[in-house]
Formats: structure tokens, sequence, C-alpha cells
């Protein structure tokens, strides 16, 4: 008997604390020059790559106003909403470029000024709580942009000039770091950056929960025990009820030859049938439903052998079966982006990576990291990578 009320006390605190205490982290990108320190911040830390903002902590430090469609844009306007919300948005230099272009009027309505500027070499150091190795940053190369805005609050600086700073915004904060540390780890891969950005996420996923949160995890707890131990008729109803999670778990699951009876589900399958791809994000976007919803659709016809996915990057593309669709599928996934699909464009006609650097107004780091994309996945050829 003991056994088993250890068992619901471990069910009710996972199902009932769990939403409150999960801080997830995620990174937005505009373009492929952002993917080199996705990857070095994702070695280290628990974070993900997604246009979808359902974390607590968002970083988007790099998001270029030039490398963005109407679509994306509107991810410029979410920024600030979320931080409002509750959430705490970590951005860049390009990003607070990109706010200021498309929407300067709230900007001058949370009185946020700023001004883009160069101030030669900014020698980052770590302080306190951010603990990382210093590092020289090229403001005369890469940028830098002054800040001010009531109730500031500025955490790191250099010889004066601020790096970090914090602007509460609602509920929650705008977190500006005033450099550009995506084009300074694609041309440098200073170890020091990363650091750099790792202190910073590690500072605000680390906070003490708020005291409404932890009066809530302490009411969750005395009830789960509660729950667990007491002999009155109340308790013992709910004990009951919880066994009935897997029946009830169970309605919802689908054998695979009745996968495709269910009009969303079938409407996806035909959807990627004339596509030829789709991502979970995609499907979510596509038909109005949530990721888990888009994930568990995809899950069930994969279960079924009607579609099969392959990583490509970190993203996980689903296809119909078969080497050709998956090569099919790799191929215009991959070109789906613009400056990839117009460096690919520009090798077919022979231009050297120089040529397509200078026609593009992109740096040579840039282009040479799309090519060898296009070259791990049989898009292009080693000639083209050695042009």
């Amino acid at each position: 008997m003991v056994g088993k009320r250890v068992i619901y006390v471990i069910l009710i605190v996972t199902i009932l604390t769990s939403p409150v205490i999960a801080t997830g982290m995620v990174y937005i990108s505009s373009d492929p020059g952002d993917i080199p320190l996705y990857r070095a911040l994702s070695d280290k830390l628990d974070i993900s790559l997604s246009e979808k903002r359902g974390d607590n902590i968002i970083l988007a430090l790099d998001l270029n106003y030039e490398f963005m469609n109407k679509s994306a844009r509107k991810t410029l306007i979410t920024l600030l909403r979320d931080a409002k919300r509750g959430k705490t948005v970590i951005i860049g230099l390009n990003t607070l470029r990109s706010l200021k272009i498309e929407i300067p009027q709230t900007l001058n309505i949370l009185r946020i000024s700023v001004n883009f500027t160069k101030d030669g070499i900014l020698v980052i150091k770590p302080k306190g709580r951010f603990k990382f190795r210093s590092f020289g940053y090229d403001s005369d190369i890469y940028g830098t942009v002054i800040v001010r805005a009531p109730r500031e609050r500025i955490l790191l600086n250099s010889s004066g000039i601020p790096v970090l700073i914090e602007i509460p915004i609602g509920k929650g904060k705008l977190v500006i770091i005033t450099i550009n540390p995506s084009a300074y780890y694609l041309d440098s891969k200073n170890p020091g950056i990363v650091e750099f950005l790792i202190s910073v996420v590690k500072y605000y996923s680390g906070r003490r929960f708020p005291v409404k949160t932890a009066a809530v995890l302490v009411f969750l707890g005395v009830g789960t025990i509660y729950i667990a131990v007491s002999s009155s008729q109340s308790a013992d109803k709910i004990r009951k009820s919880l066994k009935l999670v897997p029946i009830i778990i169970g309605r919802f699951m689908v054998s695979p030859e009745d996968v495709l009876k269910n009009s969303t589900r079938k409407a996806i399958y035909s959807y990627i049938r004339v596509r030829g791809y789709t991502t979970i994000n995609d499907v979510a976007s596509t038909f109005s439903i949530s990721r888990t919803n888009a994930r568990w659709h995809l899950s069930v016809l994969k279960r079924a052998k009607l579609i099969d996915e392959t990583t490509v990057g970190n993203t996980v593309i689903f296809h119909i079966p078969g080497k050709e669709n998956q090569k099919k599928a790799i191929r215009d996934f991959l070109l789906e982006n613009k400056i990839r699909r117009e460096i690919y464009s520009l090798l077919s006609t022979g231009k050297s990576l120089s040529e397509i650097a200078r026609i593009l107004r992109i740096s040579k780091s840039t282009v040479h990291y799309n090519i060898r994309i296009l070259k791990e996945y049989g898009i292009v050829g080693e000639k083209d990578e050695q042009k």
C-alpha cells in the first residue's frame, strides 16, 4: 500500500508541477550565418532552434532585417509582446536595428533611444556572476549601439560603454547585448563570446522562483502528500481516478490502418505528397494546430510507414519514403532559404566565392558556410566549394 502511494506522489507532482517549473530556451535566427553560434551554444545549453516562442528565455541575437521576408518580420513585432507577457528576451545589435526599422513608434512609446556607433576595440571582461574569458571586440568592424531607457540596469560594461543592459517591460525583461555576437563569432570563432552568452543565459535561467510560484509549489506539495497518505474518502476517490489516466490516453491511440480517417491527418499527408516535405513548425502553422498536435499526427503517419523523417542540420523534415524522395526533400528544404538559393544559382553559372559575396553583399564566410552545407548533403560538388 505504501509503495503504491509513493507512486501516486511521483505521478501527481510530475503532472501538476512540471508546467510551473519548466524553463526552456529558444534561439531564433534569420539567416544561415546565425547557425554556427547556435551550434556552439547548443553544445553547452539545452536550447532549441525555432521560430516558435513557447519558452521562457528567447535569444534573438542577430535578426537581420535584410534577410527577413514579410512573414518573418512579424517575429520582430512579437518579441516585445513576449517580454511584456513575462518572458526574458535577449537581443543583439542587429535585432535592435531591425526593431528600430520595423516598429520605431513602439520603441518611442517605451522611451528606448538607440544610437548605432563605432568605438574601436572593446575589451569585454568578466564581472560578478558573468564568468567568461575576456575577448576583444572590434566595434569599428562589427558595430555597437548606445541604448538609453527608463529603469535600465547596466549589468556589464567595457571602459564605461554598456555591453549588457536589462530593461523591464511589462512582466518580463528586454535584455540588450550592444554588440553583434553572431558576426563576430562567425569570423573569429572566439570561445570567449560563447562563454559570455552562456553566462548571460545562466544568469536569467538560474534565478530563484518568484514568491507566488514558490507559494503555488508549496500548496501543491502539501496537497500531494495529503492525497498520498490520507485515508479519507475524498483522497481515495482521487487516487482511484488516477488509475483511469492510461485508459483515457488510450482512447486517443489510432491503429495504423485507420490513420487517414482523421481529416486533419489526411490533409497533412496530402500536403506532404504535393510539397515533398514538411516540418513540425510548418504543419503547425499551415493547419493552425499546436506543435504537440503536429508532432503527434506526423508520428502516427510515420508509424504507419506513410512518411519517413530525416534530420537536416538541426531540423527534422518529414517526406514520402524512398531514397529519391528523401534526396529531393533535402534539396528543396535547403534551397528554400533565399540566400542559399541565390548562392546555388550563382554557383551554377560558374561564379567564384568572392564574386558571389560581392554580388549578394554578404560576407565570404557566409557564402563558404552555405556552400559547405550544400556540399554536405550532395547538392553541390567538391569543385564548387573550391572555387
